[in-house]
């Protein structure tokens, strides 16, 4: 009796355990299905944005990419986006965000710009204009030297800092539109002194890069870990006085 009663025990056990594993397997599927579905989905999302860009005529201003171009672009990415967020919304109960309609998505300057082999030797104005430096993740210029209007060296890329709006007023009065943003986001580059300086000229192309030394890398990350950075820039932004030191 008990040898029948411990081998019922085994059976269920073993039948069990199985049941378990097969269960254990089937939320494995469903979360790689649901991942695999993700990646279709936001890839599906990127291409859809970058057929959408109207894709004016590259211009130029002597050796750089027009800076008003430049701008133009970027403008054209934003609303495009936030139109597919719209439309992906429509018959939900609140507006999707974002960071779901494009999980994990990168889009790599060339991608935005669509610029030919020919414009390899080009600049690539740094303009504060629009949208573009915040929207820049800063491991984009890791490596990348920071070069002025006419191709000039001003020195390797060091880190991004984020500016309030008021601070920047007050340093150009005439770029009062600057306050749009609570903050900007620029880069800082190390000149001959060894100093840290600003990318911030009075010229919205005052600073630029090689085309062909930034066009592979991304310029929109919307990944967690970008977007958690991003916010730590934003969060610690540099005082007036702080400021004042990088001009």
């Amino acid at each position: 009796m008990k040898k029948a009663l411990s081998t019922t025990l085994v059976v269920v056990l073993v039948l069990f355990v199985c049941c378990s594993m097969s269960g254990i397997g089937l939320v494995s599927q469903r979360a790689a299905a649901r991942q695999v579905s993700d990646v279709e989905r936001v890839a599906k999302n990127k291409q859809t944005i970058l057929s959408r860009l109207k894709r004016e005529p590259v211009e130029h201003r002597t050796n750089r990419l027009k800076w008003e171009w430049v701008d133009e672009m970027i403008r054209d990415y934003m609303h495009q986006k936030l139109v597919l967020i719209g439309e992906q919304s429509v018959g939900e109960r609140y507006e999707l965000s974002p960071r779901w309609v494009f999980k994990d998505m990168k889009v790599t300057f060339q991608e935005l710009f669509n610029l030919g082999a020919e414009e390899d030797d080009r600049l690539l104005p740094l303009s504060y204009g629009d949208e573009l430096l915040n929207l820049i993740p800063s491991y984009a210029f890791e490596g990348v030297t920071i070069l002025g209007k006419a191709g000039e060296i001003k020195g390797p890329y060091k880190r991004s800092v984020a500016v309030n709006g008021p601070a920047l007023v007050l340093a150009y009065r005439e770029s009062a539109a600057l306050i749009r943003d609570s903050a900007i986001i620029f880069p800082l580059y190390v000149n001959r002194a060894g100093k840290e300086k600003m990318a911030l000229g009075f010229a919205h192309d005052a600073y630029t890069v090689k085309w062909k030394d930034i066009k592979n890398r991304v310029v929109d990350d919307m990944s967690e870990a970008a977007y958690v950075e991003k916010l730590k820039l934003l969060r610690d932004y540099i005082s007036e006085e702080e400021f004042k030191e990088f001009q």
